[in-house]
């Protein structure tokens, strides 16, 4: 896994990996390195051209600790038409890269070795499952070969595996082959100051040469960029970065925004909100302008390091004029190059280009965002511990259109988010300047009250924001400060809203409001009109006054819409489960538990967990459970407060085990879950509900019926005592077997698609240790909002599907009905017979 921040190459396994190289070699008659392991930064790349038996080159690249190794007998390649032979050999130790001389007659690649290339490289995707999978793509930076290339494998047969190398269409592609830089006498590279003469700067010319190749990048268009700036693309919010490996993941740098626009090869830095910045930062635009581009469109962060750590206070400091920290410019996108729009080019190669431009014309201002392909969750761990901000997640394959479209998505390690001043209060005591900030945030008629913020500022920046904002008080009140305390509302001095502010916080309340923020920085590289609106607050809304307030938890981001299009919000769901707790919460306390999470609703990702982790709150606790190769903290509540902390971590779907958490071992339910194909009618689920629980009344069980959200039925029974797993699993299996023998044109047993077309199966498969069943009353993360609704046997035929029971539907059920459906199931005493 290609790392973030910086590279650290992986000994672990390198030993092992180099066991071939040294059963093949003799140490005590070859110079050649016995081991080696180097802890860089970059993976490094060597090419040595090899005078063995067979002249050759032998191409290497740095990988977990050791060099990955192909002969390539002609030689690279500039020529993307042209497929040279590589054919894999074993692993080299990374100090191999250095090696140069002659290895004496009688050893195994007996010959002289030179140094033909070296340098750094980064794989364009995961370098693990590209290798893998037979197909590697990398950039490289070397002296000679540079820019995109690729390894194909064409034959995989033992160690030595056949791949071609080719090059790909760049601005470094041409007719040229490696052995152009030998020298034909001595057969030996030529001198490597004439060998990198190969890429002096780029000239005009030079690019309108380029041209002609970029334009076979697909999405590329030719197009003639107009002076000006452009719109930068936007992120969208969320707690967890995504999954898969569709997604790159980026540092979120804490700086400004700054894109450039290059036009007639002059250089102008913008804000993303359109105001130029060029002539404060000439540093900046000298450095720009040492890539010598006629025209191009960059993106990137300005800002600031100091004692190896990005510093936003710094920065504003720096161009404040109070310190001389340099400003580094890190570049991420490369919307428009040399006449051509990248726009509909992938991120991927659009970043590909950028890294190629940055490393053949270094200077120290200018910065590469590195990006990790995949693994979210342990990218954004690692900027947590690295103490950035967080991350932002792109998808490879999207292009650059200068909106908000989720393609790219911000996750914060601490939450902060930028508000519009909309007034202030005066200081009190010793304190100058102002009191508070009052901010807000847009909706549909102005602005929103969003809450106070007082702490985090100098005694500086107080009486430099009252001096700011005194230039701009009004008459006019926002449209909607509803939720503004009275003594605030009535003393609070009320300004145009021109000013925005970061501040840190600790999630938001019940009524909407912060909690617990605190100044970060002025944002004058912001508009008001750049902030996301926000829904207006109901104010008849039971559920978001009710946020907390009989269990204490508070529901962030309430009006967050859930299911899409239905208008059920993060609040809504809240209330839900507040309403079903009485009657949920016996089911499902003091046991492990499974958990649905859609931190952004049931139109993106959703993922099952299991272990509790950080953030859960103090009312999720973790209960210790062995596993098959290690144990884990399975996650687990004993009140409605733990069940309403879940709701906070975006919890939809909550699946129990079948056992209390102090007897994991021991199974007190059964569950069978009737699964019906879609060519079934609902009255044969019924029936077939009907059928299993007379069965098991004729041997003595009480079995109990709900409807499973979804597609199906579930009939559970409980036991008391209860039953080890094994026995509930053969059990269950049993039963459903039989049922399938007796009617083998309605039931299965069997899973496997190719067997249920007409019937009904009957999942027994649920009751094994770790196995769960979602719980009753709890909500589907499916697009109708089906609640698992416990019934009684005598109701059952009035339900028209498994999921007849929406969210709002349940919660009228909860008001009418006089007592649980399911009353008697905790009290039941009952065992499991034998079968035999």
């Amino acid at each position: 896994m290609g790392d973030l921040l910086s590279h650290q190459t992986r000994p672990d396994g390198a030993d092992v990996s180099i066991r071939e190289y040294r059963r093949k070699r003799n140490f005590a008659t070859t110079s050649e390195p016995r081991t080696g392991v180097r802890a860089g930064k970059q993976r490094l790349f060597v090419v040595q051209l090899h005078h063995a038996s067979r002249r050759h080159y032998d191409f290497r690249l740095e990988l977990d600790g050791t060099l990955k190794s192909w002969a390539v007998p002609k030689g690279p390649s500039f020529d993307p038409t042209v497929k040279r032979l590589a054919v894999q050999v074993e692993d080299h130790p990374v100090s191999y890269a250095t090696f140069e001389g002659d290895i004496p007659a009688g050893n195994y690649g007996a010959g002289h070795v030179d140094v033909f290339d070296h340098g750094t490289w980064e794989p364009i995707g995961n370098a693990r499952e590209g290798l893998k999978n037979g197909e590697l793509k990398f950039i490289l930076h070397g002296d000679v070969l540079r820019g995109s290339w690729v390894l194909v494998r064409t034959r995989k047969q033992g160690s030595k595996q056949q791949w071609l190398l080719i090059k790909h269409r760049d601005e470094f592609a041409g007719p040229r082959e490696a052995d152009d830089s030998v020298d034909v006498k001595t057969d030996r590279p030529i001198a490597l100051a004439k060998r990198k003469q190969t890429w002096k700067t780029p000239s005009m010319a030079t690019a309108v040469v380029n041209k002609a190749v970029l334009t076979k990048l697909a999405g590329a268009k030719i197009e003639k960029l107009r002076d000006g700036a452009f719109a930068p693309e936007l992120c969208k919010a969320q707690e967890m970065p995504p999954s898969g490996d569709d997604w790159l993941h980026e540092a979120k740098w804490d700086g400004y925004r700054i894109v450039t626009s290059i036009v007639g090869g002059k250089v102008r830095l913008w804000s993303r909100n359109a105001i130029e910045w060029t002539h404060k930062l000439p540093e900046l635009v000298a450095a720009i302008a040492t890539l010598q581009l006629d025209s191009a469109q960059l993106d990137g962060e300005m800002m600031v390091v100091r004692n190896g750590v990005v510093d936003f206070n710094a920065l504003q400091e720096r161009l404040a004029g109070k310190n001389k920290e340099p400003v580094i410019y890190m570049l991420f996108d490369l919307p428009h190059l040399s006449g051509l729009s990248f726009r509909d080019v992938t991120l991927v190669e659009r970043k590909a280009r950028l890294a190629a431009l940055l490393e053949s014309h270094p200077h120290p201002l200018l910065r590469y965002s590195e990006h990790q392909m995949g693994n979210g969750k342990a990218v954004f761990a690692q900027a947590a511990a690295a103490g950035l901000e967080g991350i932002v997640s792109k998808r490879r394959d999207s292009g650059y259109h200068g909106t908000r479209n989720a393609d790219w998505i911000k996750v914060k390690v601490r939450a902060s988010d930028e508000f519009v001043v909309i007034g202030y209060t005066e200081p009190k005591g010793t304190r100058s300047g102002i009191g508070a900030l009052l901010l807000g945030a847009p909706i549909k008629l102005g602005y929103r009250y969003i809450g106070r913020v007082g702490t985090g500022f100098s005694d500086q920046q107080l009486r430099s924001l009252r001096k700011r904002l005194s230039a701009t008080v009004t008459d006019k009140v926002p449209a909607d400060a509803a939720l503004l305390p009275p003594k605030d509302r009535k003393s609070a001095i009320w300004v145009k809203p021109e000013q925005m502010i970061e501040v840190y916080y600790q999630g938001i309340g019940g009524q909407g409001l912060l909690r617990q923020p605190a100044f970060k920085a002025l944002r004058d590289d912001k508009n008001p009109e750049d902030t996301p609106m926000q829904p207006s607050v109901k104010k008849k809304s039971a559920t978001r006054k009710a946020d907390a307030s009989t269990d204490g938890v508070v529901i962030t981001h309430p009006d967050r819409e859930v299911f899409p299009g239905s208008g059920i919000t993060k609040a809504d769901v809240a209330a839900y489960y507040r309403a079903a707790a009485k009657w949920m919460l016996p089911e499902i306390i003091h046991r492990p538990l499974s958990v649905v999470r859609c931190p952004d609703g049931i139109g993106k990702a959703c993922f099952f967990q299991k272990h509790v982790g950080k953030g859960w709150g103090s009312h999720v606790h973790g209960v210790k459970i062995k596993e098959k190769n290690s144990g884990g903290q399975y996650l687990c509540i004993t009140d409605q407060a733990g069940l309403l902390e879940l709701i906070q971590m975006n919890v939809l779907e909550i699946h129990p085990w079948g056992a209390q958490a102090h007897d994991p071992n021991h199974a007190d339910r059964i569950v069978f879950d009737l699964d019906p194909h879609p060519s079934v009618k609902w009255p044969r689920v019924i029936a077939a509900a009907r059928e299993l629980h007379a069965r098991l009344d004729s041997i003595g069980l009480r079995s109990f019926v709900r409807t499973s959200g979804g597609k199906g039925l579930h009939v559970v029974v409980p036991l008391n005592p209860p039953a080890p797993w094994k026995q509930a699993k053969s059990f269950a299996q049993g039963v459903a077997s039989a049922l399938a023998a007796m009617h083998p044109s309605e039931f299965v047993a069997v899973a496997g698609e190719k067997n249920r077309a007409g019937k009904i199966f009957i999942d027994w498969l649920r009751n094994a240790r770790g196995a769960t069943s979602v719980a009753s009353y709890s909500l589907r993360a499916r697009a109708l909002a089906g609640v698992a609704m416990p019934l009684t046997w005598k109701e059952l035929g009035r339900i028209k599907s498994g999921d007849a029971f929406t969210i709002e539907y349940a919660a009228r059920r909860y008001r009418k009905l006089p007592q649980e459906p399911w009353g008697e199931f905790g009290s039941i005493k009952q065992g499991l017979p034998s079968l035999e």
